[in-house]
C-alpha cells in the first residue's frame, strides 16, 4: 500500500476556523509543495504542543487562506528531558548537530565556546547565527513529525555555562572517549521525569582545565563506545542511544 506523505507546517496560535497565512508559511504550502484549494495538511503549534488538520481554502497572488480543524495534543513530543551543551566547531557543524538532535528529541541546545573552538562571534554575528540555528530546528521538527521545537541558544563561553549549571540537579554527563565510566552506567533510571545534560567538546576535545571545570560542576566523564567520534556525531549518537533506551519498554 502506498503511503501518502503528510505535509506539516508550523503555525502559532492554532484555533479552529479560517485564517490567512503569514507570507513564509503561505509560500511553503503554495510554492514549495504547490498545494491548491481542497488540499490538506497538518498544522502544529510548537509552543503549545498542539496540532490540527488544515485545508487550503483559497490561493491567490496576495495570500493563502486555510481552514483549521479542532486542535489536539501533538502526537510526537520528546519522551526525555535532555539538554545538549555543544561546543562550537568549524563551519556549519552546529547546523548539523541542531538538525539531527532535534529529530532525536533534544529539549534544548546550548552552544558554547571553548578554548579550542575555532570561531568567536561578535554580538551581531552571534544573533544571526542563533536565528539560523532556530530556523534549522523548526525545519527539522517539521520534517521529523515532532510537535514542538527545542530551545536553541548561545554561543556563550563554556566557563559561564558550566558555572550556571553547577547547582543544577540534573544528571550531567561529559562525553570523553578516554573516560573509564560507560555512558549507560551513568544514566538515571528510565523515567521521563529525569533531566539529563550532555556536554560535548569541539574538535580536539576539551582542555584539561575545562574538564576540571566540568567535574566541579558535577559532570561525570563517560565514554560512548570504543571509538573516538567526531564532535558533530557524538551528540547524535548519544541522543539516539537515549531515545532507543526510552523506547525499549
Amino acid at each position: 500500500m502506498t503511503r501518502v506523505r503528510t505535509i506539516r507546517v508550523a503555525i502559532s496560535g492554532l484555533s479552529p476556523g479560517e485564517r490567512h497565512l503569514d507570507a513564509d508559511v503561505a509560500h511553503y504550502l503554495s510554492h514549495v509543495h504547490r498545494l491548491r484549494e481542497g488540499d490538506r495538511f497538518v498544522a502544529f503549534d510548537p509552543r503549545e504542543r498542539v496540532e490540527a488538520p488544515g485545508e487550503i481554502v483559497r490561493v491567490d497572488r496576495e495570500a493563502v487562506s486555510v481552514r483549521l480543524g479542532e486542535t489536539v495534543p501533538a502526537r510526537a513530543v520528546p519522551p526525555l528531558d535532555v539538554t545538549l551543551v555543544q561546543c562550537a566547531g568549524k563551519g556549519d557543524k552546529i547546523d548539523d548537530v541542531v538538525r539531527a538532535t532535534t529529530a532525536l528529541g533534544v529539549r534544548a541546545v546550548l552552544v558554547a565556546e571553548s578554548s579550542r573552538s575555532v570561531a568567536r562571534l561578535d554580538a551581531e554575528r552571534a544573533e544571526k547565527r542563533r536565528e539560523r540555528w532556530r530556523a534549522v530546528a523548526l525545519d527539522a521538527a517539521r520534517q521529523s513529525g515532532r510537535g514542538d521545537v527545542p530551545n536553541v541558544d548561545g554561543p556563550r563561553p563554556l566557563p559561564d555555562v558550566l558555572s550556571a549549571l553547577r547547582d543544577d540537579p540534573a544528571t550531567k554527563l561529559c562525553l570523553d572517549p578516554h573516560a573509564t565510566a560507560t555512558f549507560t552506567s551513568a544514566l538515571p533510571p528510565n523515567d521521563a521525569s529525569n533531566r539529563i545534560v550532555l556536554l560535548v567538546g569541539p574538535e580536539g576535545g576539551l582542555s584539561d582545565d575545562e574538564l576540571a571545570l566540568a567535574e566541579r560542576a558535577a559532570f561525570v566523564r563517560v565514554r560512548l563506545g570504543p571509538f573516538v567520534l567526531r564532535t558533530e556525531l557524538a551528540a547524535t549518537a548519544a541522543l539516539a542511544a537515549l531515545l532507543a533506551l526510552s523506547d525499549a519498554e
